[in-house]
């Protein structure tokens, strides 16, 4: 991705350090400005968990059984660019083709209450991905909006 702007991290995907800046009112990021700067062409990375993106890792669950385990990574999201996930361990990662659109799978992400989860409809097939709550407005905004509500 050569000659492309910088990604910066959106309001959701918060570090310790703007954990303290926020505490300290001296930085507040926020999904209108993500949607804003998105929109103007500024990548933007979004923490997020998936089961299915770039396909299953599987661990043993006891008895000869076998699961999908969960994966941290993050999601590239820039305007013209088809988004890309990438595996915060390892070097798997995975484009997203279009047509796009995000479903609301509801449920609660165990050990981690500020994320939601979603069923994320792609041209090759439908993943899981789990997002920060602050997120969820600019991955409506990215990836269309239906059948929500």
């Amino acid at each position: 991705m050569t000659g492309t702007r910088a990604e910066r991290r959106s309001a959701g995907t918060e570090t310790m350090v703007d954990v303290l800046l926020r505490w300290t009112q001296i930085r507040r990021r926020t999904p209108a400005r993500d949607i804003a700067d998105f929109d103007d062409g500024q990548p933007l990375r979004v923490v997020g968990f998936t089961r299915s993106i770039g396909g299953a890792v599987k661990v043993s669950a006891g008895q000869g059984r076998q699961i999908a385990r969960l994966r941290q990574g993050h999601l590239r999201l820039a305007a013209g660019e088809p988004p890309l996930w990438k595996d915060a361990r390892g070097n798997r990662s995975a484009t997203l083709q279009a047509p796009f659109r995000l479903r609301p799978a509801g449920g609660k992400l165990r050990l981690a209450p500020k994320f939601e989860r979603y069923e994320l409809v792609t041209g090759a097939g439908t993943y899981d991905l789990a997002v920060p709550k602050k997120d969820g407005e600019l991955m409506r905004h990215v990836f269309g909006g239906a059948g929500l509500g």
